[in-house]
Parts: C-alpha cells; structure tokens; sequence
C-alpha cells in the first residue's frame, strides 16, 4: 500500500475508533519508566455486605494548566441501582465525596461507602490525586523555536500546538506464547475552537478543520498505545499518538481546549468470531454499532447546548446583579477613604499641639521646682529665726518628716507657726506634684498621638489599596458584563458547531470500518490475537475510581487546559 493511501486509512481509522462506544473504563496505574510500576488490574474481590451498583457511569474531569500539567481531578459518578436495592455498596478512591443529586447519606465500612439509597440511583462526585491512565502534555513552538504558554501570549509569527498523549495503563497478557505489555485502548478526541482574526492557514496532524468564516474548530485524533498493541507497519497503517496544530498566528491568545478519552472501543469486538479470519468483517462492524451510538450522543449533545444557550439569559440577568452591588461596594470604599483621610489629618493636628506643650513642661518643672526650693529655704530662715534648731536642711524630699520631728518636740503651744508653715508647704507639694504628673501625661499622650497619626496614616494608605481593588474589581465585573452577549453568542457557535461535528462523524462511520480490513491486506493471523488481547484489555477498565473493578460500568475523562490570554 502507497504511504498517502496508508494516510488517508489511518485518519479514517482514528475517526472511527476516537469517537465510537458509549463508555470508558479506566483505572490509573504507576509510570511505564518506574522500576516500581504496577500493571492495572482487570478486577479484584470487594469485601462489603451491601448491594454493589448494578453499573457505574463515571466522568471524570481533568482540569489542567495550559501546558497539560494537572491542577485538579473531579470524578462523578452515577451509580445505578437497576435493581431497587436499599443500599449500594461504593467503593471509589475519592476525597470530598458528596450526593449531587439526592439527600441519601452514607455510612463507612471497610473503607467503602454504603448509600442508604432507598431503591435510588446514586450521584456522586469527589476529588482525587491518583495518576491519570493517559498523561496529557501541551507544549509550543513559534516560527520554529520552543516557547512557554506565558512567552507565547500576544506574539506574531508560525505557532505549532502539541498534544502529547503517554498512555500508562497497560496488561501484561498473552500473545502467540509469550507476555507482553498490552495498553488500555484509549482514543483521544482534542478539540479547540480558534479566532479566525487571530488565526489564519490552520492545519492539523491527524484530524478535521472546520471554518464558518468567523471561527475554525479544529479537532484532532489519537491513540497513544495503540500502534504497540498491534504491532503494524507504519508503512502500512499510520496510527497518531499525538496531535499537532500548527497556523500563521497575529497576538496569539488560545481559548480553553477539551480532549475526551474514551477506552471501551475494541471491548465492542466479538473475540470468539476473531478466531476465524473471515469473520474479521462481521467482528469489525461492531465497530460501526458504537459509531451509532456516538451518532446519538452527539445528538444530544447539540440538545443540550439548546438548553445550556436558554439559560444563558439567566447568567446574564446575574451578572447584572453583581454589577450593581460591585458598584454599591464600590461607593462605600471611597466614603470610608474620605472618612480615613480626614482622620489622618485631625490626628497629624493633635500630635502636632501634643508635642508643642511637651516641649513647654521641661520649663514649666524647672519653675516649679525653683519656686518650691525657695519656699523651703524661706521656711527654714523662719524656724532658725524662732530658736528652733532645724537637724536637716529642708528640701521637697525631707520637709515632712523633719518639721514633723520639730512639732513634735516643741510644746504645744509654740508648735503652731511651725504647723501652718508646713501646711503652707504641703500645698505647693500638692500642686509641684500634680505639675509633674500632668507633663508626664503630655509625654505620654504625645506618644500615643504619634502611634494615633501612623495608625491613621496606615488606615488611609489602606483604605485607598481598597479603593484601588474596588474600582478594578468593578472595572472587571463590568468588562464582564459587556462581554456577557459575546459569550451568548459564544454558546450559539458551539451548539452550530456540534452539528457540524454530528455531520462529521457520520462521514468517519460510512468510511472508516472498510478500510481498516483494506489496511491488513491479508495479513490477519498476528492481528487477530493482538486485537484479542487488547479487547479483553478494554473490557477489563471498567471504573477509574473503584478500588475493586467488580461493578459493570464505563468512564469517559475530560480534559480541560487553562486559556492563554494577553496579560494586561
């Protein structure tokens, strides 16, 4: 086979089998370069006493950095009760579990949770950290040369985008006599829609691009671990593993990207008819059952959107709301900024006096003090006028206990001008001391008043930081209101877009199945047992959470990378 031909077979291939089958299973296993890594197991025995869902239905959704780099992982799960059991036995690998859907609760035992689920199904979501099955890297390059996500943003020139896909969930099976690592099949399905002002001349690796003039949605397939299991000639049939973007960019700016993986695909073949190589077709067309069930998940995919844009309107009205009160929080800052400055100057004022009469009390002590040595060398002339011999010269220290020494030896009756000269003195002690106590207070106070004017001085500065956040908070909240009737049109687009990825998918189901058994070309016996080996392998992921694997179910991951936006 020509290798243009053998191109045109395996993006057919990637069509048919990215988008076919309605359920995933997938449960996380070590890294393929660890001395340490652990093959995943297909099942495992439960040790709980309540009911086991009859099935579960998980989504898991992986929220990334813009160069694929994990930030959070959100599992929900819906775990079916088709047999009305009151109680549904979870065994799921998850923090912050909560009901979504329902009051039921549940009760811990042997590490599982057991749902009083009255006969209900059972909607749940949690967190985990566990590694994911297939890693997910995103990387850059402009007119040629390796750029950060950061870098990136607002520049000109040739811009390529990378997804890498390492699929690390892996069987060791048995193949023609011998055991060998077989990958859990997951297609990858990565979508991005791009500004056509921005970007122009879009083409991808392994994919479709869609144009409706205003906008380009580009998707892109892959299957990382595939072409191992099946061991072909790349000559033959080229199988992706990654998907590369690459357009001539004017500012570049990148929306959020989704990439969908999906592993039950091959778990559609019928094994038992692969033994027989001319029952390879019949066995293949399974393939096309799960393309009509994608078919019909499309379409209510494009009902949803119907729905998601209706209650668009809802999202506007509130973002209106929250403008208001913005606004209102916005005025009640700048009250309280006018309010912290008027205080900053009143108390710059008062420390301004308080330091003015500070620096007048080292004066008015020394007075004080004069006045009171002066009255005391008066008193002690009086007394040594009188005949009284006086033990001690008198000072504002000693005068009470020394002219109550003299009182008390004089009699009685020549005590007294001695007792009115003291009680003259004990006067002026009074006010000599309510003087230093005052400017004592007045240093004290001038200090207080100095920590009062930094305080208010910082309330201010603060006060304006506040002002500034709200004035942008309300800037942001009303660029966001302006931008709410973009994103209304935004939801239109997708829903327009889903109908087109519907229209798509029925070209990928009408010719992708034949021309995989053109791809063989007869050499089928090698093929068979590997595609045998990597269905029961797809058969065997049934759950990315569960801790058992025994529950039937599926699972399907999300991939969400962050936008690149121009900073401003």
């Amino acid at each position: 086979m020509k290798k243009s031909a053998a191109k045109i077979v395996s993006l057919c291939l990637c069509g048919t089998l990215a988008v076919g089958g309605a359920g995933v299973c997938a449960l996380a296993c070590g890294s393929e370069e660890a001395e340490s890594v652990r093959p995943v197991q297909l099942s495992a025995a439960a040790s709980v006493q309540a009911s086991q869902p009859s099935a579960r239905d998980e989504t898991v959704y992986v929220l990334a950095g813009a160069d694929g780099s994990v930030e959070k992982i959100i599992v929900s799960d819906w775990l079916k009760n088709a047999t009305g059991s009151d109680a549904l036995t979870d065994d799921a690998r998850l923090d912050g579990v909560e009901n979504v859907k329902g009051s039921e609760s549940f009760t811990l035992s042997g590490g599982a949770r057991v749902w009083d689920a009255q006969g209900n199904d059972i909607y749940t979501q949690g967190t985990t950290d566990q590694e994911l099955p297939v890693d997910l890297t995103v990387s850059y390059t402009l007119d040629g040369r390796a750029v950060t996500p950061e870098e990136l943003a607002g520049q000109s020139g040739r811009v390529a985008i990378r997804f890498d896909y390492v699929n690390r969930a892996y069987q060791m099976m048995d193949v023609d006599g011998s055991q060998e690592k077989i990958y859990i099949p997951f297609a990858m399905l990565t979508g991005v829609v791009l500004d056509n002002e921005i970007f122009r001349n879009v083409e991808i690796s392994s994919g479709r691009v869609y144009n409706d003039g205003g906008r380009t949605a580009v998707i892109g397939l892959a299957f990382p671990g595939l072409r191992d299991n099946l061991d072909v000639d790349p000559e033959k049939l080229e199988i992706p593993d990654y998907v590369e973007i690459t357009a001539d960019v004017t500012g570049f700016e990148l929306e959020t990207t989704f990439t969908v993986a999906v592993s039950d695909l091959f778990g559609q073949l019928d094994t038992d008819r692969l033994d027989e190589a001319d029952g390879l077709n019949e066995s293949l067309g399974k393939l096309t059952d799960a393309m009509d069930q994608l078919m019909d998940g499309s379409d209510r995919l494009y009902d949803g959107l119907c729905t998601l844009l209706e209650k668009s309107g809802e999202l506007v009205s509130g973002v209106d709301r929250l403008a208001a009160g913005t606004e209102a929080l916005k005025t009640g800052v700048d009250t309280l900024g006018a309010g912290a400055s008027q205080l900053e100057e009143g108390a710059s004022a008062l420390s301004a006096g308080l330091d003015t009469l500070d620096g007048n009390s080292a004066a008015l002590n020394a007075g004080a003090k004069q006045v009171f040595d002066t009255l005391l060398a008066s008193a002690g002339q009086q007394i040594t006028a009188a005949g009284v011999t006086l033990p001690a010269e008198l000072t504002a220290e000693n005068y009470g206990a020394v002219l109550d020494g003299v009182i008390a030896a004089l009699p009685e009756a020549a005590s007294g001008p001695v007792v009115r000269l003291k009680t003259s003195l004990d006067s002026y002690s009074q006010f000599y001391q309510g003087l230093q106590d005052y400017t004592s207070g007045v240093a004290q106070a001038a200090a207080g008043a100095e920590s009062l004017k930094t305080g208010a001085a910082q309330l201010s500065g603060g006060a304006s930081q506040l002002g500034g956040g709200a004035a942008e908070l309300y800037g942001g909240v009303m660029a966001l209101k302006d931008s709410a009737p973009a994103l209304v049109d935004g939801v239109e687009q997708l829903r327009d877009g889903s109908r087109e990825l519907a229209d798509g998918l029925e070209e990928f189901n009408r010719d992708g199945v034949q021309k995989l058994v053109d791809a063989v070309d007869g050499d089928l016996e090698n093929l068979v047992e590997r595609l045998q080996a990597t269905a029961e392998a797809s058969r065997g992921y049934r759950s990315f959470s569960s801790a058992s694997g025994e529950t039937e179910g599926q699972v399907k991951f999300i991939y969400r990378t962050a936008p690149i936006e121009i900073a401003e």
